[in-house]
């Protein structure tokens, strides 16, 4: 039997019980809807933590302890090195923009901060980083401390200024991004110049940690291992001393949260394919139905030369084509369905979570639409093909 037969045929049974097959296609749709919706939300997740992880890291290493401008310009002149800055977060600093308080991060810098970090600039000029002698009240902000204050109190205060523990500082530019970091008030983030912060709002001049970019980045844990060897010397420790300094690395704050990530998809989907499960369920019921129905019709056929193969091709076909609009439509709604979610979610710049629909996830999702059909319609349609002809004319 021609393959354009079996699929005319495909749709005029189809069409014959039309209440029928729209229902099952319904269970389909609803299947298909909570596995793609499912994979896209993960897809999302992933996206979004990884993009808050990395500009949460310091570089591609971070040495964590108290570190001196010595300590910083030895870094630096590492071959392996092609960046580094020294920082340290003002903690317990009152900061107040149009009259109002505020609880942004509030964090100095010395070195090759821009380079490091990759800052990309909305508005305004920075100040050299790599200046330790700059002392101007300056600070650059984010935009999430714009929006913080234009929310709070409807100012702009890109052009404006900011006060820091009773010390006006001018607002020179806006960098992108700092909406807050897992946990933190969501009120941005604030630099201030290293030398403008001693002895005003920063009593200590050594570093909390030094960010670091590598030339090779796949070389990080030997370079975390010489470095805190190194440093542990010029401090007469122990090579392996974890006293004085430790070594963390964005990779493997990377590959942690990825681990999760991919524990959170997989429940994700388990919890759509059990919709899916029940959506097939009812495909294979509707086609034992037909099959039963349709025995004599079956028999008939048989009876006027139609092989085994024949018969189990056109339930298959049926299956498939009932579980392949199921999908189309199941994907449809979901494309609709996460752009209405991210115009919702975009309103609200802190959250996490967003839907992503790629080409793989609809790739995946035609192909499991087709599996099932293939899946759940084979029984049936292997019962179809063993009928006996004069048996199948027989029955009532």
């Amino acid at each position: 039997m021609k393959f354009r037969y079996i699929i005319e045929e495909a749709i005029q049974a189809l069409r014959s019980s039309a209440l029928r097959s729209f229902l099952t296609i319904i269970g389909i749709v609803v299947g298909i809807f909570s596995v793609t919706a499912m994979l896209a939300l993960g897809a999302g997740l992933s996206q979004n933590i990884l993009g808050r992880f990395q500009s949460f890291t310091s570089g591609d290493i971070t040495v964590n302890g108290s570190l001196s401008q010595t300590d910083l310009s030895w870094i630096k002149s590492q071959g392996y090195v092609s960046g580094a800055f020294g920082s340290r977060n003002i903690t317990g600093a009152t900061v107040i923009a149009a009259g109002t308080s505020f609880s942004p991060s509030v964090q100095t810098v010395l070195g090759d901060y821009a380079k490091v970090k990759a800052l990309k600039m909305v508005s305004g000029t920075t100040f050299d980083f790599t200046d330790p002698h700059f002392a101007d009240h300056v600070v650059l902000i984010d935009q999430g401390f714009v929006a913080a204050v234009q929310k709070e109190t409807g100012q702009d205060i890109s052009n404006g200024f900011v006060t820091l523990s009773g010390q006006k500082f001018t607002v020179i530019g806006v960098l992108e991004g700092g909406t807050g970091n897992f946990g933190r008030r969501a009120d941005g983030n604030i630099i201030v110049p290293y030398a403008a912060s001693i002895g005003v709002i920063l009593s200590n001049t050594t570093f909390a940690s030094v960010g670091i970019r590598l030339v090779d980045n796949q070389y990080y844990e030997i370079v975390g291992k010489n470095l805190l060897e190194a440093l542990n010397v010029s401090r007469s420790a122990k090579k392996d001393s974890g006293d004085f300094f430790s070594i963390t690395s964005a990779q493997d704050a990377i590959t942690n949260a990825q681990q999760t990530i991919s524990m959170i998809s997989l429940f994700l989907g388990i919890v759509g394919g059990i919709a899916l499960f029940v959506g097939g369920i009812g495909t294979m019921n509707m086609m034992l139905t037909t099959v039963t129905e349709r025995t004599k019709e079956i028999g008939l056929r048989k009876a006027i030369g139609a092989r085994d193969r024949d018969i189990l091709l056109q339930i298959l076909a049926e299956s498939v084509m009932l579980t392949s609009i199921g999908g189309a439509i199941g994907i449809g709604l979901t494309y609709a369905g996460s752009f209405l979610a991210n115009q919702l979610l975009a309103a609200n710049a802190n959250t996490m979570i967003s839907v992503v629909m790629s080409g793989t996830v609809v790739v995946y999702a035609t192909v499991v639409a087709i599996l099932v059909g293939v899946i759940f319609g084979i029984y049936p349609a292997r019962n179809a093909s063993r009928l006996q002809p004069v048996e199948a004319l027989r029955a009532d």
